[in-house]
């Protein structure tokens, strides 16, 4: 890494002399054949031009060497100033040759600069097609010239009418064909360009689009003022003396400006998050509550929709800081998913804007650290949610198998006893009839107790599983035990919403058990309110008994499996429980 720095910072060296001796060129032996040897104005617009794309090229290499960005701005840099030697009026063929050749390769590369920003990888399929044809047709298109355009023979040449070292035979009507098609395809595809830079900066999320923006303007200009110019060349041979051709080139210049500074402004803002992703792990404080480590490095980086998921190896899956199961994170237009590694072990995946780019590169030992305790603090937490929703599943079996048997009592058992009871009492009337007293009382004696045992099994049944509970609510439940209580009940308040049957099955036994204990305390009243406080039913029964010596440990694990808490007093029974 270290030598392809310095050779970048020789070639930078190389791209000054370079310049400078373009500049030369154009003010000394080019003035009439060079944009530059127009003015002193555009001398020094052109040449301010070339040196911001070496130096922005050179800052992005050296700040990030993973992207290739930065050795496209400096290559694009190197073939800005082609143009210049193509001018070089009495200078050696083979240069203006060769600056002939290049030059028709300062779209492409430019183009390719605006498409690859910021990762430096075209990251779409059409991007890809785009780029890729201008190449083509840049590789065709000069090597069509070389071989086959003899200056001399063509009537709109203006920058070198005498040299080409490459000519095989003079084509002239082929290297107008090559010329006009050349003309139209550029104007083809700067329109496209301008079009994906609008498409990507409309598409773009907030966080992508305040990053995109400068080189999304600056690519839209360029592709204008290229589709400006080859209307233009349409029109009229070339000449850097027309008003029209010197007035796009100095916005096609000014564009060109901007695409540098877009790069500068990318690689200082990359310097400044890698600071703050530096600084995260000392903001943190020691014992950071879950999620504040995603809500740092979203602050850090600028993207506030940023999303963090750690890898179970146990368990094999993704949850989040909160411990919450989600969804294996995956690429979607606009965001990137970067995977965080630690000691070959895979900590963490985060899911990002596109724009935000080398984030793995940018996270240091300390904040891969921090990722790997909040991991294990996740993966803690998922174990706790598991063990809940372990403990519902079993309250909610258990319920449902006291509907079921309540069910079975109430169709099975409670419907023979009654036909049993109606027949005993036929039996008795006909004993009775046929005056046979004697009979007709023991069935009178048995009808009784069949009547006894009947109550005895609802009552039971009752007691395994309310029916109105499942039928009118817990509110209409409630109201029925208050009626069969054996103590006066003041209801407070009270609710007549239907809930889950978990929750209403929790509430009704949390009351019918507080009351049943106040019994057996002695109490003689007992104040009863149950109302909703946002997404929890509250549920408060107060006596007037001897003070509690019972824990009441299975309510308070039957509310506890429901994600709710109970608190017991001497005289008091408080519950919380989530309904939403």
């Amino acid at each position: 890494m270290r030598r392809t720095n310095l050779l970048r910072l020789a070639v930078g060296a190389i791209a000054l002399v370079y310049g400078l001796g373009a500049l030369a060129v154009a003010r000394g032996p080019g003035e009439f054949t060079t944009y530059a040897g127009s003015s002193g104005l555009a001398a020094t617009l052109a040449v301010f031009t070339g040196f911001a794309l070496v130096v922005a090229g050179l800052v992005t290499s050296l700040t990030r060497p993973a992207g290739r960005i930065g050795d496209l701005a400096l290559v694009a840099g190197f073939v800005w100033f082609a143009p210049f030697w193509v001018g070089w009026t009495g200078g050696p063929p083979l240069v203006r040759s060769l600056g002939m050749v290049f030059a028709g390769f300062l779209f492409p590369v430019l183009i390719h600069v605006v498409l690859a920003y910021p990762s430096g990888r075209l990251q779409s399929k059409l991007a890809r097609l785009l780029v890729s044809s201008v190449y083509l047709e840049a590789v065709l298109s000069s090597l069509g010239r070389a071989l086959f355009r003899d200056p001399y023979f063509d009537p709109k040449c203006w920058d070198n009418c005498t040299d080409n070292a490459f000519l095989v035979r003079s084509l002239p009507g082929v290297a107008h064909t090559i010329q006009v098609m050349d003309v139209w395809f550029v104007m083809a595809a700067a329109g496209a360009l301008a079009a994906f830079c609008v498409w990507r900066l409309v598409a773009a999320t907030g966080p992508a689009r305040r990053v995109l923006w400068p080189m999304s303007v600056a690519g839209l200009v360029l592709g204008a003022t290229t589709g400006a110019h080859s209307i233009a060349l349409s029109r009229a041979a070339e000449d850097p003396l027309d008003p029209v051709f010197l007035s796009i080139f100095m916005i096609q210049c000014a564009a060109v400006v901007l695409l540098a500074s877009g790069l500068l402004w990318t690689a200082l803002r990359a310097r400044v998050q890698r600071r703050s992703v530096g600084r995260i792990v000392a903001g943190l404080g020691e014992a950071p509550s879950p999620g504040s480590l995603q809500s740092a490095l979203a602050r850090a980086v600028g993207d506030p929709e940023l999303r963090l998921a750690y890898w179970l190896p146990d368990s094999r899956r993704y949850v989040d800081p909160h411990g919450t199961p989600v969804r294996e994170p995956v690429a979607a237009p606009g965001r990137a998913v970067t995977a965080l590694v630690r000691d070959g072990r895979q900590v963490a995946v985060v899911t990002h804007a596109a724009s935000v780019a080398d984030l793995e590169r940018e996270i240091g030992a300390d904040v891969r650290l921090a990722l790997d305790n909040e991991r294990l603090q996740a993966e803690v937490l998922t174990q706790l949610i598991d063990l809940r929703a372990s403990r519902a599943r079993i309250v909610q079996t258990g319920d449902a198998e006291r509907r079921r048997l309540e069910r079975d009592l109430h169709d099975g058992a409670q419907q023979r006893l009654l036909a049993l009871s109606y027949d005993l009492r036929l039996a008795a009337a006909a004993a009775q009839a046929e005056g046979e007293a004697e009979t007709a009382s023991l069935l009178a004696d048995a009808t009784g107790e069949a009547q006894a045992a009947l109550g005895e099994l609802r009552e039971l049944a009752h007691g395994i599983y309310p029916a109105i509970l499942t039928e009118a609510g817990v509110g209409s439940a409630i109201a029925s035990l208050v009626d069969e209580a054996p103590l006066p009940v003041e209801v407070a308040e009270t609710v007549e919403e239907r809930y889950p049957a978990p929750v209403e099955t929790a509430v009704y036994i949390v009351v019918a058990e507080a009351i049943e204990d106040a019994a057996a305390r002695a109490a003689t009243f007992v104040g009863l309110s149950l109302l909703r406080d946002g997404d929890r039913l509250v549920i408060t029964v107060a006596d007037d008994g001897s003070e509690r010596t019972a824990s009441m440990s299975h309510l308070a694990d039957r509310v506890g499996a429901l994600g709710g808490w109970l608190v017991v007093e001497p005289t008091t029974v408080r519950a919380e429980v989530p309904c939403a």
